[in-house]
């Protein structure tokens, strides 16, 4: 029988999500589905021999992890207040996928969806179990740079997908040369982001610093475009 390495498994099985996710699962599963595959994940990594220590998801460096992700997350809301207030920004967040959404659907958005369902899936993926498994067969090194590649490889197809609707500029007519190209940038600017997650996440030795970063930038992206969409619609 082929023997697959765990690392390997986890690479493919998140290829496998990453189509599953964008076209199958309903936008309401969106945050339980994730939840429930970061559990697997997790569990997978340490049937293979990971501890939860070498994933960062350790007790003991939740705290360390908090205080330095918790700074950084104040700074980016920092950020986004004095953004919010410069209304010539305003015309590059009108996001569509931001557009008329009550308190109600903005909150949950923004304390659930973002930091449970987006950020909190994937710091624990890339920077958890990924990182962990690629460390423990390559080394620092490489474990990075396969966590930032795959993480730049997890957004082509949601950026290829939601591009028309990403900015007002951009509008339904956008062409497939205009979506292939957002698509191959934004890979290339979240795969970058991903090492300033592992920095995070090896400064701190938690995941817990960079999911904080990680759901500051997401969900402080989405209250700035509903914030504009707002001022736009008078």
């Amino acid at each position: 029988m082929c023997h697959v390495e765990p690392e390997v498994t986890a690479v493919g099985a998140l290829a496998a999500y990453n189509l599953v996710q964008n076209l199958i699962i309903p936008d309401r599963a969106y945050v339980p589905a994730n939840v429930a595959v970061t559990a697997g994940l997790v569990t997978f990594a340490v049937k293979s021999g990971m501890p939860l220590d070498a994933m960062g998801l350790g007790r003991a460096q939740v705290g360390d992890g908090l205080r330095l992700g918790g700074a950084v997350a104040a700074g980016i809301g920092a950020a986004a207040v004095v953004a919010s207030s410069t209304r010539r920004l305003d015309r590059w967040l009108l996001d569509e996928r931001a557009r008329g959404h009550e308190r109600g659907g903005a909150a949950y958005r923004s304390l659930v969806r973002f930091p449970v369902g987006t950020a909190l899936f994937e710091e624990v993926a890339f920077r958890g179990v990924l990182d962990g498994l690629w460390r423990r067969r390559a080394g620092a090194g490489s474990a990075r740079a396969v966590g930032a590649a795959a993480f730049g490889a997890w957004h082509l197809l949601p950026t290829f997908r939601d591009y028309p609707a990403m900015a007002i500029r951009n509008g339904p007519s956008a062409s497939m040369r205009e979506r292939c190209i957002a698509a191959l940038s934004g890979a290339v600017i979240t795969g970058l982001s991903g090492f300033g997650f592992a920095a995070l996440r090896e400064r701190s030795d938690s995941v817990a610093a960079p999911w904080l970063a990680h759901a500051a930038i997401n969900a402080g992206s989405y209250l700035l475009a509903r914030r504009a969409w707002q001022a736009a619609e008078g």
